[in-house]
């Protein structure tokens, strides 16, 4: 390739994989490092899994790691409003000509496959793209969340300092299994010989005993984490004690110099938009919940508000737990307003407006995001909170609109 490539193109080439992709366990994703010299090989990493949580927790812990003036890369997924948050250093995204760089250098090994007869998916590239910028840029650590399981996830390429798992719940259970225990082996599956492994205190009962034993096999060195750490949050939530106690410990067995002064000064400064985000002046909560574990945290955490009118607003995927996911919003709300984000797997509005109101919950569909939260705000009125949940697809379209914009997540350590 030797037009020079745009953004828009980089951009297109990535997204373009999404159709063309072809999952291949592990061996695209190794197969398309080898071609770009291995640039994860160079990467201290923490890596991080878990149904819910594993993003906070990334964020905990490069908000530490910048404290401690450690350069530091982020990678995570989804993206909310750009696909350049999903990659960033020291808090700022990857800049759209490094992308486009770093792209040209990708897409002819891509290619290269592709006429081989392997086909690298999305995630596989974009994580490719994330290792490479990491490497160049020469980062002192490298905080990385596993996009889907764990055992098969593009990520699982790491030979990090230290894993993570942050909680095992009910979700991809078509890809993943349909029992916690299944669920569990799965998100283990980043588990590596003489590696410690935490476990979040969130997980009990049989999950964590199927974690205990793939982390024996694989002789990785398991520890559990606290339930909650010695000083304050800066994440709203009380499920946020137990992220906050797995990415404490994540940091003390990493070897890495970060003291206790840097941790408590990262984890009190620490932000994390769209999961409990309040904006417009605390009028509208924003919320990426997009499974029954998430949805029932939301659910505890308004109740723990102060008692006042609640109107939910609700976009959810048509793959996910409809019925009990609304069941729990249906808890919180007095009134709803239903749309459906500019994604294909959307539920109709109209469709999960019928099933709101099923549940006894005053409801509405509405045919634009813009008209949506028009609605929700007049049906709150002065007085009342708008709660925005159910997809972080969601949670983009209506920070853009609400003027949120991209949040950096730690701007200034």
């Amino acid at each position: 390739m030797t037009q020079r490539m745009t953004y828009a193109e980089a951009i297109d080439f990535i997204h373009g994989a999404y159709i063309m992709g072809e999952k291949d366990g592990l061996r695209n994703m190794k197969r398309l490092l080898a071609r770009l010299q291995n640039p994860e090989t160079s990467l201290r990493a923490l890596h991080v899994a878990g149904t819910n949580g594993k993003g906070s927790v990334c964020a905990l812990l490069q908000a530490a790691l910048r404290c401690a003036g450690l350069r530091t890369g982020l990678y995570t997924s989804p993206f909310l409003e750009r696909f350049n948050e999903r990659i960033r250093i020291d808090g700022v995204p990857i800049p759209d000509d490094a992308l486009a760089e770093l792209m040209q250098i990708i897409a002819p090994e891509v290619e290269a496959l592709r006429a081989d007869g392997r086909k690298p998916t999305e995630f596989e590239i974009g994580s490719a793209l994330a290792f490479l910028y990491f490497a160049r840029e020469k980062v002192d650590a490298a905080v990385v969340e596993v996009g889907l399981g764990g055992r098969l996830d593009p990520t699982n390429v790491l030979t990090p300092l230290a894993c993570g798992i942050a909680s095992i719940g009910l979700d991809h259970q078509r890809i993943l299994g349909d029992t916690l225990p299944k669920i569990a082996v799965e998100k283990a599956g980043i588990a590596k010989p003489g590696v410690p492994l935490i476990l979040s205190a969130q997980v009990t009962g049989e999950a964590r005993e199927a974690i205990e034993a793939v982390c024996a096999a694989a002789g990785a060195l398991l520890t559990l984490a606290p339930p909650d750490v010695p000083y304050a949050v800066n994440l709203p939530g009380a499920h946020q004690a137990f992220n906050a106690g797995l990415a404490l410990e994540m940091l003390r067995h990493s070897g890495l110099p970060v003291p206790e002064t840097a941790i408590e000064a990262g984890f009190s400064r620490v932000t994390w938009p769209g999961r409990l985000e309040w904006v417009l002046g605390e009028k509208l909560l924003l919320d990426g919940a997009h499974n029954i574990q998430g949805a029932q945290a939301l659910a505890d955490y308004v109740r723990s508000l102060p008692k006042k009118r609640t109107v939910l607003l609700c976009g959810i995927m048509q793959d996910k737990d409809i019925d009990e996911m609304t069941s729990i919003f249906s808890g919180i709300a007095d009134a709803a307003v239903a749309v459906a984000p500019r994604v294909k797997r959307a539920l109709p509005a109209e469709t999960l407006a019928e099933i709101l109101a099923a549940k006894g919950v005053p409801a509405q569909g509405s045919e634009s995001m813009e008209a949506a939260l028009r609605a929700a705000q007049a049906l709150a009125g002065d007085e009342g909170r708008v709660v925005a949940a159910g997809s972080l697809y969601l949670v983009g379209e209506l920070r853009a609109l609400s003027g949120a914009g991209e949040n950096l997540l730690l701007s200034e350590a």
